[in-house]
């Protein structure tokens, strides 16, 4: 074989401190002091003490056997062999017991100042744990530890012994979501737990049912949950207590599994709900059934290993409900997730008192041909049947069920302490426990392989050789991701150069403006038009009264005046005739804008004296024109009299009427106000609006594709909807007041509106009482006053006051009266309803806009004026709100990857300082020109 011969020098911790390139060549045998020629390749390099190179070998043995180098050794020669990808490739050259490869290394690093970052494994480790928590996973693969089995399998008392402390073992809400284990070992005395709650994905629940199977599949892994663009973490709790971390454990993934309640409600101690309802009970009444987001544990105290992990829920095939059933392919799917990351080292827990052929994550590890990349932990060896000996003894040997890292033992005794259950193993392995099944000597030879500690130190090694192999290339896409970023914000919109000042700026001008627009004369002008338009439909809905009654015949005024003369039977028209012609003119008079129709029927005509005067024609339409006919007909003389026998207490006199009967007219006459009362504030309220959003355009105009102008428009319309509420609600209060009794004070203006009535009343009943005796033409047309001339109103009146004294007492008299008064009333307390109305809007909802109101609410909605956070001005000057939100998270990520970028250069300027640097290295940035790219302000 050729070899590429150089001098490496040896720290004191005997590994190579210079990068190793081209072919490789096996490691020095530990048993010779010097060497000249290549070890054998069954011979095994300490972990511990050797930097990057590979090895092949049939049977491992410990890693304790490597003896250490002195330092006057002499240099030894070696090389590297180029792999493809170390992690996938298999061994098929040495026997799969032990055909793990002591090194996932591949080459060396292009820059020459990680070739000793293998000698600080502590620090490789912890840069591996902080880049884990930061979530950079999707940038660059990393490398992780993540632990798989079955349920049952064994797997929570390996990861208790793993964690060096006492974890919950039960089946229940630990089985649910996977955990993270970060575990840091610290020169203090004390330990401590910060328990936090990684968030990847959101709950969105299926409306009124659970889910199904069939929602699993390829594009949703994991129903009802759906991957979110960033990860979101949620600190939990910190302990310090190892005693309260089954507790806190528990509560945080039950915490995980109610993902759209306040993470806080159930933290141990804390938590409304955690103070408040039973553990079990808790864990039992979750919002989900799994969860793949993850419960976080970063454990720090003296003699803790440098190790971090995944512990996965156990993969099973039957529910304990059949409706569960999604569960099993949800987890499988999740296990499958994390097996399939190209980086990951997979623990496959699977316990020996079973057939390793039974594992359920057995077949997954293979469709995920992840084999090669597997260590195999035999858990609950205590517990092997002796029948069952020569099948482990092979799978051991690799000759059964090939893992690329080969197998490990552990035991594990329930119901003990953390420190007697490893010194309780400890004792087990070597068969020094006596009344206890022993650990048959057939696996004697594997003795270096037995252990939960011979594990961890397997593990920790392991885990820093495929990080500080996979470095440069973290390093390389951390940077490159970097540098998009920055790209991708330099392409948004620009934001101006001071962004507090530009929205501070506008929003003041917006509020002056607004404040200007509502006094201005011509929203004033519009606005009292509105109130017209109001007030003339509030008049035109005035109760009209039919007078005429069904029994007015002929009368035979013989014996009196001369000078009225009977006209003869031929020329008399009939009363049928009367009720032929009335239509034709009923029709012709309708289409008057008037409150109440003048016909033969009714009482017409505006009251001459009313302070409430008609209005002239708007250029806007009017939206009242639809209620103008409310008031028709509303009252019969027929019908008054009706309620009034009806209400009248017997032995009263014929022409007293009970005060119910006009208190229901007027009541039933007013509360027609109720429709044109909602059109009038809905008219105001868009009259509003619409000088609002001007006043926008004018202040606003020029940012109106920013956010700020969106946002403003948007808590302009939601204070608008307040404040009409607030006045719709007043103004509901005047309604009721209004039809809940009959009241008046004012006595003189009722019987001024009341005699205007009555004249009106008595004048139509008049023309038709003398047409029904022929004292009139019968084609004498009823028109109102304002529509006569001075001339036909004087004749008119002088011909009613020379023939009606000949007509008998009106047999009506009493009912006509009534009407009189309801609709005197009715005009009183339209005057005062109208001008209350719009007094009150005018006091209440305008006066929000002119003082400030409006101010105060934007502050509270914007959070900005009392606020020198940068974030908040920078996001309303955003285009929109998916820009605000990619900025947002681009600016997020970035300082994610600036912190992790941070990390891996930390550890490499703690690495040694003797390395030289090669600044031509090929496929990695000088670290000057990635501070230069990334950090220029």
């Amino acid at each position: 074989m050729a070899r590429a011969t150089r001098n490496v020098k040896y720290e004191r911790h005997g590994s190579p401190t210079a990068s190793l390139t081209s072919e490789t060549m096996p490691p020095p045998s530990p048993s010779s002091r010097k060497r000249k020629s290549p070890p054998p390749s069954d011979v095994q390099d300490n972990c511990s003490t050797r930097t990057f190179h590979t090895f092949n070998r049939s049977m491992a043995p410990s890693a304790e056997t490597h003896q250490r180098r002195d330092e006057d050794e002499l240099p030894i020669l070696m090389q590297m062999k180029s792999r493809q990808d170390s992690f996938r490739a298999a061994r098929q050259g040495s026997p799969a017991s032990q055909a793990a490869d002591a090194s996932f290394v591949q080459q060396s690093f292009a820059h020459t100042s990680f070739a000793d970052i293998g000698l600080k494994q502590k620090a490789c480790n912890d840069t591996l744990g902080n880049l884990q928590m930061l979530g950079v996973s999707h940038v660059a693969a990393l490398p992780e530890l993540v632990l798989v089995g079955d349920q049952s399998s064994g797997k929570s008392s390996l990861m208790s012994g793993l964690a060096r402390v006492n974890l919950p073992r039960s089946a229940g809400v630990c089985t649910r979501c996977p955990l993270h284990i970060r575990l840091i070992s610290s020169k203090t005395d004390h330990w401590s737990c910060t328990v936090s709650l990684q968030q990847d994905y959101d709950f969105k629940p299926f409306p009124e049912r659970k889910p199904r199977v069939s929602d699993v599949t390829k594009m949703n892994p994991f129903p009802p949950w759906a991957k979110m663009s960033h990860r979101d973490i949620k600190p939990f709790k910190t302990i310090y207590d190892p005693s309260q971390i089954e507790e806190v454990l528990r509560w945080a993934q039950i915490a995980i599994l109610n993902h759209n309640q306040s993470y806080e409600a159930f933290i141990p101690g804390e938590g409304f709900i955690a103070k408040g309802k039973d553990l079990d009970v808790a864990a039992h009444d979750t919002d989900a059934q799994f969860s793949p987001n993850i419960v976080a544990l970063e454990m720090k105290g003296p003699g803790l290993p440098d190790l971090s992990f995944y512990d996965l829920p156990g993969v099973f095939q039957s529910p304990e409900k059949e409706e569960d059933e999604y569960v099993v392919r949800v987890v499988e799917n999740l296990t499958l997730e994390y097996i399939r990351r190209e980086k990951a080292i997979i623990m496959w827990a699977v316990p020996m008192n079973v057939d390793i052929e039974n594992s359920i994550c057995l077949n997954t590890i293979r469709k995920a041909k992840a084999s090669d990349r597997t260590i195999g932990v035999m858990t609950k060896a205590d517990q092997l049947p002796s029948q069952n000996i020569p099948n482990w003894l092979a799978t051991f040997k690799g000759s059964k069920v090939y893992v690329g890292h080969g197998y490990f033992a552990t035991a594990r005794p329930p119901g003990q302490a953390l420190e007697n259950a490893t010194r309780w193993e400890e004792l087990f392995f070597k068969n020094d426990i006596d009344g206890n099944p022993s650990w048959p000597l057939d696996f004697n030879q594997f003795a270096d392989r037995c252990g939960v500690e011979v594990l961890l130190k397997y593990l920790s090694c392991k885990l820093g050789e495929a990080f500080t192999e996979s470095l440069p290339s973290i390093k390389n896409m951390v940077f490159s991701r970097l540098k998009e970023i920055q790209a991708d914000l330099a392409a948004l919109p620009e934001l101006p150069r001071n962004v507090e000042y530009e929205v501070k700026k506008s929003l003041f001008d917006f509020l002056v403006k607004m404040k200007a627009a509502v006094e201005d004369d011509e929203f004033l002008s519009e606005w009292n038009t509105l109130n017209n338009q109001f007030r003339s439909c509030v008049i035109k809905i005035k109760p009209t009264c039919k007078v005429k009654d069904n029994d007015l015949q002929t009368i035979d005024i013989s014996g009196a005046d001369s000078e009225v003369a009977t006209p003869s039977p031929s020329k008399r028209p009939r009363p049928s005739d009367s009720t032929m012609r009335t239509p034709t003119r009923r029709q012709n008079q309708d289409v008057m804008s008037t409150p109440v129709k003048n016909e033969d029927y009714s009482i017409g005509g505006m009251s001459r004296a009313s302070s409430v005067t008609a209005i002239g024609p708007s250029s806007q339409p009017n939206p009242f024109t639809r209620f103008h006919n409310l008031g028709r007909l509303a009252m019969d003389i027929k019908d008054i009299r009706t309620e009034i026998a009806l209400k009248k207490r017997p032995g009263l006199p014929s022409d007293l009427v009970p005060v119910q009967v006009r208190e229901n007219l007027c009541l039933k006459a007013v509360r027609n106000w109720e429709k044109p009362l909602e059109t009038y504030i809905t008219k105001t309220a868009e009259l509003l609006g619409q000088t609002a959003n001007n006043v926008l355009e004018t202040s606003l105009g020029s940012l109106r594709r920013r956010l700020i102008f969106r946002s403003c428009q948007k808590h302009l319309k939601e204070f608008l909807g307040e404040m009409v509420a607030s006045q719709e609600s007043r103004l509901q209060e005047m309604f009721d007041t209004e039809t809940y009794q009959l009241y008046m004070m004012n006595e003189d203006v009722f019987k001024r509106y009341k005699m205007q009535e009555m004249e009106q009343l008595n004048r139509v009943r008049g023309i038709i009482r003398l047409k029904a005796v022929t004292l009139l033409d019968w084609g004498y047309s009823i028109r109102k006053p304002e529509e006569m001339s001075e001339e036909d109103r004087v004749k008119e009146r002088k011909l009613l006051d020379a023939h009606l004294p000949k007509l008998p007492k009106d047999p009506y008299e009493t009912e006509i009266e009534v009407a009189g008064f309801v609709r005197g009333y009715y005009m009183m307390a339209a005057a005062r309803f109208v001008e209350g109305v719009t007094m009150n809007v005018n006091w209440h909802l305008l006066r929000a806009f002119r003082e400030q109101q409006l101010d105060e609410y934007l502050d509270r909605e914007f959070q900005i004026f009392g606020s020198s956070d940068p974030a908040l001005y920078g996001a309303l000057m955003e285009e929109d709100e998916k820009t605000a939100r990619r900025r947002e998270q681009l600016k997020g990520e970035m300082d994610k990857l600036s912190r992790a970028m941070n990390s891996i250069n930390d550890l490499e300027s703690s690495s040694s300082t003797t390395t030289y640097r090669n600044s031509n290295s090929a496929g990695l940035n000088s670290d000057s020109e990635m501070e230069e790219t990334l950090f220029v302000a």
